[in-house]
């Protein structure tokens, strides 16, 4: 009786959605590609659905923090979660025991741009394309360090990825967030990271990071000078993007959903918003991915195809 009682009243707040400002939780430290990315999106979905969007960044833990703290929100559409295929999918299979399940926990709104990635390298790095760039590092494995966005982010992936692919030794050094490991490969300190092209694209033209590959079988044409993964000789199957996409508490009541992932693909659709992604290498999801049920089933395929992956790698965290 009390929970027929409680439907209308309900059914008018979500006919009402939004009345108040929605907070958007990026689990990175600011200035990654999944916080550059979001922000650009949700700045044009404010606007559509006339209140603000805030974007809160909770790092820690390969993104599990942010993911907990959306996870025990109120499903009621007004805190939202900005992830990535590392923070969304392959985390879930890097730590023994969360306090969430991403496939009963969360349900997707829309995906909002999938990035190719890019090996980023100090600026003075002699190496330039991955058959050079094996070359260049088996003679010395275990001196060469990659920098990434903490253990389960998509930096951290790409980076196992590839020297896996490489079949070499290379060190991993774990940040808050892939904007500081960023930084500490444009010093130096670290000698490259697999980035998204949302933010490795400028550092490259301004020739603060080298790029030395893109990981695609065809360059891309905001770095039209940085060579494929397919140009390789050894290497060609060496292919990885990050998708990055938006999710809600599963209990969100389904008019919502709908409401965010309308306002989510106006956005995709803003020539202003299409040309920023264009510029950072950023191609738009496909049509069924832009769809919650399709970004939702995405989402859980690539939970499972990661987790052979991941556990031969053997790490598992607490």
């Amino acid at each position: 009786m009390a929970a027929l009682m409680a439907l209308p009243a309900f059914a008018v707040n979500a006919a009402g959605f939004p009345e108040k400002p929605i907070s958007v939780v990026v689990p990175f430290a600011a200035g990654g590609p999944t916080d550059v990315l979001t922000r650009v999106i949700v700045e044009r979905m404010a606007r559509e659905l006339g209140q603000p969007m805030v974007v809160e960044n909770f790092p820690g833990a390969g993104g599990t923090v942010g993911n907990a703290r959306v996870a025990r929100a109120k499903p009621d559409g007004y805190t939202i979660l900005a992830g990535n295929i590392g923070t969304l999918a392959a985390s879930h299979s890097f730590y023994k025991k969360l306090p969430y399940d991403m496939v009963q926990d969360f349900v997707a709104i829309c995906g909002i741009g999938d990035a190719p990635q890019v090996v980023s390298a100090r600026p003075d790095f002699p190496a330039t394309g991955l058959d050079a760039m094996h070359d260049f590092i088996k003679p010395q494995e275990g001196k060469v360090t990659f920098g990434a966005a903490g253990v389960g982010s998509g930096s951290y992936l790409g980076g196992v990825l590839l020297k896996n692919a490489l079949g070499v030794n290379v060190q991993a050094i774990n940040y808050r967030g892939a904007g500081q490991a960023l930084t500490d490969v444009m010093a130096g300190h670290v000698d490259y990271m697999v980035d998204s092209s949302t933010t490795s694209v400028a550092y490259v033209k301004s020739g603060k990071v080298k790029g030395v590959a893109v990981l695609r079988p065809t360059r891309i044409k905001a770095l039209p000078d940085v060579p494929a993964a397919g140009e390789s000789t050894r290497f060609t199957h060496l292919n990885y993007d990050i998708w990055n996409m938006l999710v809600l508490p599963a209990a969100t009541p389904p008019e919502i959903v709908a409401r965010l992932n309308q306002a989510a693909r106006t956005a995709l659709r803003d020539q202003d918003v299409l040309a920023r992604l264009a510029s950072s290498g950023i191609e738009v999801p496909s049509e069924v991915h832009q769809t919650p049920a399709g970004a939702t089933r995405l989402l859980h395929a690539d939970i499972e195809r990661w987790r052979p992956l991941i556990k031969s790698l053997g790490v598992q965290l607490d």
